[in-house]
């Protein structure tokens, strides 16, 4: 009877509905291709796909959060103009991905797959996730997380420090250190080392992570503190364990 009056009950007020669009193509159709590329015909394409969720309201007093969503997808996460629609944003992004592809004159073949899932986190938290799976030539493709986190009621964004305290840094960046040296099963820094992790570079709190009911995950993608082979890493977190910090 509780849960049934309170925030929850409004989660179901926003629906999540796909846009997609895709093209593929060969790359010889875009561009002059040379006679001695080491590339076989069918290798050389240009294959782009968007598969992104937009918010709809299921009632008035959702629409204006669901604008506010649709707007930050449509000109942070796609890089299309302010105004435009869901589907011009989705055909925008591939029109200037073709264009790139056709002004390059090393790349001989490009895939670009963006895929956008929004799920429902913390109460009055959607969660949103955007994979790209990359490649344009050299050695191997990207694949590419982007997390961002929206107040159900407004639509604004959640940022890392709206949650914790500035102050707490430090502490936040010594637990997320502790956190990978259990996950990973070494006993110390030296060891992660070791293995890769943090040999380069100093551990950071990123702005990638999910809200969930019960958990906040931290998201680090290839390269952000270990090299391409040991891939992407999730670390996560209860809040009793982060209530410290938080503001």
């Amino acid at each position: 009877m509780f849960f049934s009056c309170n925030d929850m009950g409004r989660w179901n007020g926003i629906a999540f509905n796909k846009t997609s669009e895709n093209i593929k193509v060969k790359a010889a159709e875009l561009k002059k291709v040379p006679k001695d590329s080491f590339l076989e015909e069918d290798e050389m394409v240009f294959d782009v796909s968007v598969d992104v969720d937009f918010m709809e309201p299921k009632s008035l007093e959702d629409s204006v959060a669901c604008h506010n969503i649709n707007r930050y997808i449509i000109t942070q996460l796609l890089n299309q103009p302010d105004g435009s629609s869901q589907q011009e944003a989705v055909e925008g992004y591939i029109k200037k991905m073709k264009e790139e592809f056709k002004a390059d004159e090393y790349a001989l073949t490009c895939y670009d797959h963006l895929t956008g899932v929004a799920e429902y986190g913390l109460n009055g938290v959607i969660n949103y996730t955007l994979h790209e799976d990359y490649y344009g030539g050299g050695a191997h493709p990207t694949q590419l997380v982007t997390i961002k986190r929206f107040r159900t009621t407004t639509g604004d964004p959640i940022d890392l420090w709206d949650i914790f305290a500035d102050s707490c840094s430090n502490s936040i960046k010594n637990l997320l250190t502790e956190k990978l040296i259990v996950q990973v099963g070494v006993r110390n820094l030296e060891e992660l080392k070791e293995l890769g992790y943090l040999d380069m570079v100093d551990m950071f709190i990123p702005n990638n992570f999910w809200m969930y009911q019960d958990s906040l995950v931290f998201f680090f993608n290839q390269y952000d503190i270990a090299p391409y082979a040991l891939g992407q890493t999730s670390l996560p977190f209860s809040y009793e364990e982060l209530k410290p910090y938080m503001r």
